[in-house]
């Protein structure tokens, strides 16, 4: 591991709602030492920028922050994913339970669902001004799951069923992370839940994480 003080290796798990990330985020950050955890951004204390950014946003009660002013949403919430970067504590790894990947496929959706155009190419746009403004991740991780599976969590994590519109869009989200990550492979590393183990799942993450933070690229 590198020493804390260092500049962190950047580490975001990305994936649909219910995919089970955030729990997973928070098993790695307890495994491994020197590492922070930034929690997704609905997660954000509300006495704090960001947590008051989130809650304008969700003041409608849309669980995917649609306000009716999509540009706006998406400038603000790419504003709050630069933010972070510049604002990472100090530590060895920093793990970014979402980061602009996030903003660029859920925003895309939004962006086209007016016209019903194609959201892939917006998704790309958002993706690309994402790294222009902050450095891309060491390591992004995009985790799945199967539907089942992702509709339970989320609505558990919502205390009430999802609607027929929210399971369309959980979809088109989850869809559209597999397209962006079949077409970049290099930028991702794909996790799906449905094959692993929970402590499988640690342990392909530590790895990984290891190769990047070792002299040579040799795990710890």
């Amino acid at each position: 591991m590198t020493h804390p003080g260092a500049h962190p290796r950047w580490v975001t798990l990305e994936g649909a709602n219910g995919v089970g990330k955030t729990h997973l985020a928070r098993l790695l950050r307890a495994r491994l030492d020197g590492a922070v955890l930034l929690e997704e951004l609905p997660d954000a204390a509300p006495d704090r920028l960001p947590g008051q950014v989130i809650a304008a946003l969700a003041a409608d009660g849309d669980p995917f922050l649609r306000t009716g002013h999509p540009l706006t949403e998406t400038l603000a919430l790419l504003a709050l994913a630069v933010r972070r970067r510049e604002e990472t504590p100090a530590a060895a790894v920093a793990i970014e339970d979402r980061g602009g990947d996030s903003v660029a496929v859920y925003q895309a959706l939004t962006l086209a669902e007016p016209t019903g155009t194609d959201p892939y190419p917006l998704a790309l746009c958002l993706l690309a001004l994402a790294d222009r403004w902050r450095p891309r991740a060491d390591l992004t991780v995009l985790v799945t799951a199967d539907e089942t599976t992702r509709y339970a969590r989320w609505s558990t994590r919502l205390g009430r069923p999802l609607t027929s519109t929210e399971r369309r869009r959980a979809h088109a989200v989850a869809r559209l992370y597999e397209q962006i990550a079949a077409d970049d492979p290099g930028r991702y590393l794909v996790l799906d839940l449905a094959q692993h183990t929970t402590e499988q799942a640690l342990s392909v993450l530590t790895s990984a994480i290891g190769a990047l933070t070792s002299p040579a690229g040799v795990p710890s």
